[in-house]
């Protein structure tokens, strides 16, 4: 029997000789694309939910009391233990508080014309809720909500039209009825949609005021990412009749959006997957076809071996070790690939290391590019080993 050490020296040495790079090459595209998938999937899915407002706003939840629905019904508000429970659900990124109804109130443009607007009052965190951009001074502040400041923050296009230029607005006075208020930024963003055309006003002052509902009757609640969506959408409507009276409680959800954006999602990753599916077994293939080709090629070695004294087994083993030389040498090749699209991909996202997902995929990668090989090779080894001596040795 031909020793573990000489079989392998042997291989490698068949391996050159063949130059069968093309095959190495398929299934080290294969494997990097694996790992990268496996390691980075769930990052990328993650860092995609975070963003998903800039998307439609389907990770956004808008939860609201419908009393005025109602006639005879008591506008009632959300509780400080509702909300606080909300925050505490899994999953929640941000909540923002607010009134549901707006203040109409009307204003002077630079043109001399009224222009009717919408006053809102929101808290500090309606700006990250939204993932909206300060374009001009600064935004609402939790000081601003506990000193009851009579500030607001108007959107661009309401911006523009009152004052030309978003940053003449920083500093000036609106009057509302009898009420002087100080613009101090103005924001701009995808998901102000009509809002780029209100005002901005601490939540606090304007419940001081009795100006829209006069109380807390609307949330904005910001899931983590998609996944969570429909999770939260169940929840809440626990948590807040756990904690006080709402037969009107309304959670409206983006389901089509949603919908939408998951079946894109899910068929963009499975063409991935299948492109790596693809990429492997083109290269098991390859290693199939190329031992046949070897088996073919050394018919009269094989039979010069066997008259020689070489067993089945010795012969069978050198073609399948041939195969898996192959497959191996493209599965590490696709390792020292795969970790460095991992750590460019890391540096990217703005994240850690996954270690633990990246030993595993790497070991996974190196038995399943064993297993490539052996499928590949091992019938044509087995044809290799059970070729007849004398048909061997006359083989042209």
């Amino acid at each position: 029997m031909i020793a573990y050490s000489d079989l392998v020296r042997v291989s490698l040495r068949q391996v050159t000789r063949q130059k069968s790079y093309g095959v190495m090459v398929s299934i080290a595209l294969g494997i990097t694309a694996f790992i990268a998938l496996a390691v980075l999937g769930q990052e990328i899915r993650y860092k995609v939910g975070q963003d998903m407002v800039l998307m439609g706003g389907v990770n956004v939840i808008r939860v609201t009391m419908e009393d005025r629905q109602y006639p005879g019904q008591p506008l009632r508000a959300f509780s400080p233990e509702s909300i606080a429970g909300i925050r505490g659900l899994t999953g929640v990124d941000s909540v923002s508080v607010g009134s549901r109804n707006a203040q109409f109130f009307q204003l002077k443009t630079r043109n001399e014309r009224t222009l009717g607007t919408l006053l809102y009052g929101v808290d500090n965190l309606f700006i990250p809720t939204f993932s909206v951009d300060v374009i001009a001074g600064r935004a609402l502040n939790e000081d601003d909500m506990q000193r009851h400041r009579r500030v607001c923050v108007l959107g661009r296009d309401l911006a523009v039209n009152l004052y030309e230029r978003p940053e003449r607005a920083v500093g000036k006075l609106l009057f509302v009825g009898r009420e002087v208020i100080e613009v101090i930024g103005v924001i701009s963003g995808v998901m102000l949609g009509d809002w780029s055309e209100a005002a901005f006003m601490p939540y606090t002052t304007f419940i001081d005021r009795q100006w829209g509902d006069g109380k807390i009757t609307r949330l904005f609640v910001r899931a983590t990412g998609w996944e969570d969506v429909a999770r939260l959408s169940r929840l809440i409507p626990e948590v807040v009749h756990s904690n006080q009276t709402a037969p009107y409680l309304t959670v409206y959800t983006r389901d089509d959006q949603l919908t939408r954006l998951q079946d894109t999602f899910m068929w963009v990753q499975s063409l991935l997957w299948l492109g790596i599916i693809a990429s492997l077994m083109l290269g098991g293939f390859g290693i199939w076809y190329g031992t046949f080709a070897a088996v073919r090629a050394r018919t009269r070695e094989v039979g010069l071996k066997k008259a020689m004294g070489g067993s089945d087994r010795d012969i069978m083993s050198q073609f399948l070790c041939e195969a898996l030389c192959k497959s191996v040498a493209g599965g590490i090749l696709g390792i020292i690939l795969g970790v460095s699209s991992v750590v460019i991909g890391v540096w990217a996202l703005g994240t850690s290391v996954p270690l633990l997902q990246l030993i595993l995929s790497c070991i996974g990668s190196i038995v399943f590019s064993a297993i490539i090989g052996v499928a590949g090779g091992i019938f044509p080894a087995i044809q290799a080993s059970r070729m007849d001596v004398v048909t061997a040795l006359r083989f042209e």
